[in-house]
């Protein structure tokens, strides 16, 4: 039985830094490797920076219980990035957020949104071949491109 959960999502904004930081802080350093490409461990410079600073970039959150569950990040060159609370996936979240984003590169006129992941990440593979994306596997990386205009 699956429990349903009331999720918010909306842009982020400078005092997310510390709920964004938490949601980093609990990731696993598999978790981590998936997300980063390497065993990354995030600072809260980095955060801050993320919340604070939005000219390459648009940082939107998953706010559910007034707990950061999720974050999502699109770069104006179309590339994006995201996370999910472990406590909180398979519950179609980063889906959510994934469908928000290329919302968000409709409106700043990005004509290919794109996501770079290792092979053992099954999930985002999984979200990128639900919402369209076209995926060329690589022995080290995958990649999915979605073209919007």
């Amino acid at each position: 039985m699956s429990v349903s959960i009331e999720v918010t999502y909306r842009q982020a904004n400078s005092e997310d830094w510390k709920g964004i930081y938490d949601l980093y802080s609990s990731l696993s350093q598999e978790d981590l490797y998936l997300r980063f490409f390497s065993f990354h461990k995030v600072s809260e410079e980095e955060v801050k920076k993320l919340v604070s600073d939005f000219s390459d970039h648009t940082t939107i959150v998953a706010v559910a219980n007034d707990l950061i569950i999720g974050e999502a990040t699109i770069f104006n060159d179309g590339e994006f990035a995201l996370v999910v609370h472990p406590s909180y996936r398979r519950q179609g979240v980063g889906t959510e957020l994934v469908k928000r984003l290329i919302e968000i590169a409709k409106l700043k006129g990005i004509c290919k949104v794109k996501f770079y992941t290792l092979p053992d990440n099954y999930p985002m593979i999984r979200i990128g071949r639900k919402l369209g994306f076209k995926i060329k596997e690589d022995e080290d990386e995958v990649m999915g491109l979605l073209i919007l205009c």
